[in-house]
């Protein structure tokens, strides 16, 4: 079987969560690494975490994709840099 070359569309966003449950999701460029958007994810966070400092705030970078019909995901946690992965 000869497989096309495809171009695989990424979605990657800023999910912020408050006590676990997310509250708001901002779009960014796929371009790049994830790493590249942790200055402006931290920036988002202490901005956050200053105008309403009684939240339990917490903000990831997020990108899925499709493959072959298996979405992946990819969840990297500004403050502790730790990247989770998982397949559907």
């Amino acid at each position: 079987m000869v497989r096309e070359n495809m171009t695989v569309k990424k979605t990657r966003y800023i999910s912020v969560r408050n006590d676990g449950e997310e509250t708001y999701v901002e779009n960014i460029p796929v371009t790049g690494r994830m790493r590249d958007h942790l200055p402006a994810a931290k920036l988002r966070l202490r901005e956050i975490q200053r105008v309403m400092p009684l939240g339990k705030w917490s903000v990831t970078i997020e990108q899925q994709w499709k493959d072959s019909g298996i979405t992946h995901f990819q969840m990297l946690d500004i403050v502790s840099g730790k990247l989770q992965e998982s397949v559907l």
